[in-house]
């Protein structure tokens, strides 16, 4: 898309912007429905921000570019951090620009560049460096690193915590400092209790281990705990008040694993999580992928006040979990990128989608309307319209 795309403006509001979102997720109906930014994938934030004249995937797959890469790449992180941190700011720009209420602001500081073909997790994987389609730089999961206890006390990138936790600190003060009176920021690190070791193990070497050594899977998980503990204080000690935690625990068609396993290895963490969060005042969320019917309880049970992403092409029945659990966990998302806000979409199908999900979920609070996914295959102007009829008809009382 060449032109760029702006909206006309939400309606004005004299609360704060981070004291509305928490009023959503605590059961209130404020003057409108509110809604969170998913942001990340450079293509959809360049048709709102503009594209620069020469893209990153050019750069870097210039063959002087993989000479160097390929020669210095794990030592060229350092500098290269701080143009990551650049590009994860403009996910709030734009978000400013579209005048979404809030944001989902994710702080990257878990992949590194090993060559010019490799990109690892610091938990242990490996990522194949792609082009999105667009010109822009993207990755794609190649295999785990670590598939025995061996190659886990072997694995030489894990993260200094301590470390990573006060630069988790200094990034999100900046944030606040530049947005956080425009927009309600919505902090992550990456530290996906499960999700983090799948990648890193594969799943079958997880389930096999889960069974056959569950003190070596426990060791790991405490290990991302610490970090996923130390780098959460760090952001409610800059000042954030709401808290995303991703961890995909589904499919499309429903749970990775049997949600009691799940809840064993992975529950009390959680929980130790979400009471740190409510002790400090703040609010905490988590965003799962796919069908989470039979996670959602296992959810509210460890304390998180609401969800994201209620897929739409899943098997998820959105209509019967607002009825089940609206009135104690805040519905995040509902609005597909496989169709709706994209370019196959009309923009009076996007009218429709968007009335009927506020139609369903907005009513009792609790919910933020909000793309289910982040994609490059976004269209701007489809998400334009979104917002657009947010406002023109999530206007409470709800009447649809």
């Amino acid at each position: 898309m060449s032109k760029r795309v702006k909206t006309v403006g939400a309606p004005s509001s004299e609360i704060h912007p981070t004291e509305r979102i928490i009023s959503v997720i605590e059961g209130k109906e404020l003057d409108r429905v509110q809604t969170l930014s998913v942001l990340f994938d450079d293509n959809a934030i360049q048709q709102v921000l503009g594209a620069p004249p020469i893209k990153d995937a050019t750069i870097f797959f210039n063959p002087i570019s993989k000479l160097i890469l390929d020669k210095w790449g794990m030592k060229l992180n350092s500098v290269i951090q701080g143009v990551i941190e650049a590009m994860m700011l403009k996910t709030v720009e734009a978000a400013v620009e579209l005048h979404y209420d809030s944001t989902w602001l994710y702080y990257e500081k878990e992949m590194k560049i090993y060559d010019s073909k490799t990109l690892i997790s610091v938990w242990g994987n490996r990522y194949d460096f792609i082009d999105d389609g667009h010109g822009n730089l993207w990755y794609m999961y190649r295999e785990p690193a670590i598939t025995s206890p061996k190659a886990y006390d072997e694995w030489p990138y894990f993260p200094d915590i301590d470390d990573w936790a006060h630069d988790t600190y200094k990034f999100f003060k900046k944030a606040l400092k530049k947005y956080g009176d425009k927009i309600c920021i919505v902090g992550e690190t990456p530290t996906m209790l499960f999700e983090s070791i799948q990648d890193a193990m594969g799943f079958k070497n997880m389930a096999f281990y889960i069974r056959k050594d569950p003190a070596f899977i426990r060791k790991f998980a405490a290990q991302i705990e610490e970090a996923a503990m130390k780098t959460t204080i760090a952001m409610m000690d800059a000042g954030l008040k709401v808290i995303m935690k991703g961890d995909d625990f589904g499919f499309k068609t429903g749970p990775v694993m049997n949600p009691k396993v799940l809840d064993e290895f992975f529950g009390p963490a959680y929980t130790k999580l979400c009471k740190t969060v409510h002790d400090r005042g703040c609010k905490i969320l988590i965003h799962a992928c796919g069908d989470n019917t039979l996670m959602f309880d296992n959810f509210i049970k460890w304390g998180f006040d609401g969800g994201h992403a209620f897929e739409n092409t899943s098997n998820v029945d959105i209509p019967y979990e607002k009825k089940t659990h609206g009135d104690v966990f805040t519905i995040i998302g509902g609005a597909g990128v496989d169709y709706t806000l994209t370019t196959h979409s009309t923009p009076e199908e996007v009218v429709e989608d968007i009335k009927e999900i506020i139609k369903i979920c907005a009513p009792g609070g609790r919910f933020l309307l909000a793309p289910v996914h982040s994609h490059p295959e976004m269209d701007m102007s489809k998400v334009k319209i979104m917002l657009e009829t947010a406002w023109e008809y999530g206007k409470y009382p709800i009447n649809l």
